[in-house]
């Protein structure tokens, strides 16, 4: 005989192995993170990708298209278009180097910095719901134990 199929709350399935593989854990956790940060960047009409292009640029200005690929680990062809989306909307600038003329280097625009800055608030918003409980301290061991993981 067939488990039923109801809706009762305690037919959940058993997802103990999974729950000890810290690479589900994480991805769980992503999914929950990313919903948020998503609806925030919605009102700033952003994606993830340009939201990180826009750190890494405010950062780092005067960048080369490079090391921004490098940071933030894509490849340049996929770079060069979230910079053409960036550029178009006037958010950012890219520039030749007068030494090299196959290097471009990027600057945010002033309304890209503006943008950027109300966009970083909402990040932060949509972290802190994410983590609402967890504390402080937990929140701080978490960030150095994942980069632990991808920070060489």
């Amino acid at each position: 005989m067939l488990p039923s199929s109801g809706d009762d709350a305690s037919e959940r399935a058993d997802q103990s192995a999974l729950l000890e593989l810290v690479g589900y854990n994480i991805r769980r956790a992503y999914l929950v993170i990313q919903a948020l940060f998503d609806k925030e960047m919605e009102k700033h009409d952003l994606r993830q990708a340009e939201f990180s292009v826009l750190s890494i640029v405010r950062g780092n200005p005067g960048i080369n298209q490079r090391a921004l690929a490098e940071a933030l680990a894509v490849a340049p062809p996929n770079l060069a278009t979230l910079l053409d989306r960036l550029e178009a909307r006037g958010l950012l600038a890219r520039q030749r180097s007068t030494e090299d003329k196959r290097v471009q280097h990027v600057e945010l625009t002033t309304q890209g910095v503006r943008h950027y800055g109300r966009a970083l608030k909402a990040a932060a918003l949509a972290d802190a719901e994410a983590l609402e409980r967890l504390s402080e301290a937990e929140r701080e061991q978490l960030k150095a134990l994942l980069r632990k993981i991808f920070v060489e």
